[in-house]
């Protein structure tokens, strides 16, 4: 079985969704997911996970995508295992979390399923005061690149801001700081493009890892 995350572009009309979930279920897919990853200008960005009985109609399901009027595919990635569980996603992560025992675990924990969630390039945690990452998993820009970015976001951000945004950063990069660890997340994907359900994503794990953070770093502080 083959289990396959395809992106697509609609048209915001009614009908639209079932069409494409129509012409999956035609050649054969099971749809075991629908994320809604962004809304406007007339269109909608779901993500549709997909089961196929074998990885060779993959093309014929592309084919069959297209063939719904309006609709683009922004891309089709094979993914290891069943399809995600966005809704498990989150408190999978909390109970996770709740496992790890020092602050550096958990930030070391926060970038490998950041990273794996969104397939990125890269997961990176910093400290803007210093000059190392905290935490780093995928391939990573420049040190430089990086700590200029950390000290641009600590800048902007509101002192108490944990809410995941676009950035004017390159590479294309998702933001989010962590408040009580004094620490900023970066997330960075070429292709496809980060949405806004992803940066939502990326936000509700920030928070929750810097909520676990200052537990352990305040249980270490008492002794």
């Amino acid at each position: 079985m083959a289990c396959l995350l395809i992106r697509v572009r609609l048209p915001d009309r009614p009908g639209a969704l079932g069409a494409v979930a129509s012409r999956i279920g035609a050649v054969g897919g099971s749809v075991g997911s629908i994320d809604v990853l962004e809304v406007g200008g007339g269109s909608v960005i779901d993500e549709f996970g997909v089961e196929l009985d074998a990885e060779g109609h993959a093309d014929l399901v592309r084919a069959e995508i297209l063939e719904v009027d309006g609709v683009e595919i922004e891309s089709v990635v094979t993914v290891p295992g069943p399809v995600p569980d966005r809704n498990a996603e989150a408190l999978d992560l909390a109970v996770s979390l709740f496992h790890q025992r020092t602050p550096s675990d958990v930030v070391d924990h926060l970038v490998e399923r950041v990273r794996a969630s969104l397939a990125a390039r890269y997961a990176v945690v910093l400290d803007p005061r210093g000059p190392w990452p905290d935490a780093a998993a995928g391939d990573l820009p420049d040190e430089a690149w990086m700590a200029d970015a950390a000290v641009r976001v600590a800048q902007a951000a509101p002192r108490d801001a944990t809410a995941a945004v676009a950035s004017d950063l390159v590479p294309a990069t998702a933001v989010a700081r962590l408040p009580r660890a004094g620490l900023v997340l970066l997330v960075g994907r070429d292709v496809p493009v980060l949405r806004q359900r992803e940066y939502q994503r990326v936000a509700v794990m920030a928070e929750l890892a810097d909520h676990r953070w200052e537990e352990l770093a305040n249980r270490a502080a008492a002794g």
